[in-house]
């Protein structure tokens, strides 16, 4: 069962992204009664369960990402996604790696490009993201971590924290100061010099959660992504595609957890006969919900065809106002679904108290929603900003 949203919308999917959507929701569905169970496995396993990997392969998406005009695009990919979340599958290391590599794409040198993108682009290769750091969190330009020129190579020393799913992934995108600017390169979390170490978040977004610590690491020339000192270039790029594939997940899950609800308030009766689903105050909240929603997933496609038509400043803004939106709407549909489902939530075996609590961590990661709102109002509305 699934919500049916309004079909009329500011952008024409078209048929192209109507068969990739159609196709994604297809391969999700077989995996519904076990959306518990996979996000275990990835825990356990340090991969994603074989068989939905495949199958989100088999989508298409990871490559069209960033393939040009001719594939799906970000929208492709953004609707992969929520399609999977939309059956409880939340998968997150897609985000990191879509949003990585379409910044490698960007911003060169052709070497990363030819050393990773086809990795990514078959679902061969996961790559993970090392940015905040305990001091400064999302201000990227407070980063301490430092990456020195060290004769052909660069060396890295600095401390970041949190990095999603270092385990499953083959490199990280490190962002750190150098002479003149801020530098990333991609360091493997194996290497001499560089201490992994789990930080206890019970496993949000379903994948483990790191500090890493670099001691002098040594990496290579061919390690850098874009130009040395120009690497909050590349984060721009990076930073608008995770947010847009975070609120694509983000809706999915809203999705889910709105599905349930409304499934167990027509079904479950506490007085007389009638469904607890009758009742105004059970109703509207969920009826509300889905008007949102609707609007919410119109504006997360639009966010993403922006960025494909590479509109700029204006993409930007609609990426944060997208991610704001969407991970409100995803905690609001769980808050109220855990309402709703009542002691069937508390039960842990059913995975709803991880669902509310992923849900709660999209208002605060990957970008917390008060730095969202930061750029809106410096960037979009131009109003003054705090220095």
């Amino acid at each position: 069962m699934s919500f049916s949203i309004p079909e009329a919308q500011p952008i024409d999917l078209g048929p192209q992204y109507r068969a990739v959507r159609a196709r994604a929701a297809s391969a999700a569905a077989r995996f519904t009664a076990d959306a518990v169970a996979i996000r275990a496995y990835t825990i356990e396993h340090g991969a994603v369960r074989p068989d939905v990997w495949q199958a989100f392969r088999e989508t298409g998406c990871l490559g069209s990402a960033f393939d040009g005009p001719e594939g799906a695009g970000l929208l492709g990919a953004a609707l992969v996604l929520e399609a999977f979340a939309e059956r409880g599958i939340v998968l997150w290391m897609p985000v990191l790696s879509i949003a990585i590599a379409r910044a490698i794409d960007r911003a060169g040198p052709q070497a990363a490009r030819t050393a990773w993108l086809p990795g990514v682009a078959s679902g061969s290769v996961h790559l993970a993201m090392a940015a905040t750091e305990p001091e400064s969190g999302h201000n990227l330009f407070a980063a301490r971590t430092e990456i020195r020129a060290q004769g052909d190579d660069f060396s890295v020393s600095g401390r970041k924290r949190i990095s999603s799913g270092v385990d499953l992934a083959e490199r990280v995108l490190v962002l750190g100061r150098t002479d003149g600017g801020h530098t990333t390169v991609l360091v493997d979390p194996r290497s001499p010099g560089v201490t992994v170490t789990e930080v206890p978040m019970r496993y949000r977004e379903g994948v483990r959660q790191y500090q890493l610590d670099f001691e002098d690491v040594v990496v290579p020339a061919e390690a850098v992504v874009g130009t040395p000192g120009q690497g909050m270039r590349v984060l721009w790029t990076f930073a608008a595609v995770e947010r847009i594939l975070t609120a694509a997940l983000c809706t999915g899950s809203a999705t889910y957890a709105l599905d349930h609800a409304v499934a167990h308030a027509k079904s479950r009766v506490v007085t007389g006969s009638t469904p607890i689903g009758a009742h105004q105050a059970i109703a509207h909240p969920l009826a509300r919900l889905h008007a949102r929603a609707a609007a919410v997933r119109l504006l997360v496609w639009q966010a993403a065809a922006g960025h494909d038509a590479e509109r700029g400043q204006d993409a930007a803004g609609a990426a944060e106002a997208a991610k704001v939106l969407a991970s409100d709407l995803a905690f609001d549909c769980a808050d109220h679904a855990v309402q709703v489902l009542g002691a069937e939530a508390w039960d842990e075996r059913n995975g709803w108290l991880d669902h509310y609590l992923d849900a709660r961590l999209s208002r605060s990661g990957p970008v917390s929603n008060e730095f969202a709102l930061n750029h809106l109002a410096e960037r979009v509305l131009g109003l003054p900003a705090h220095r």
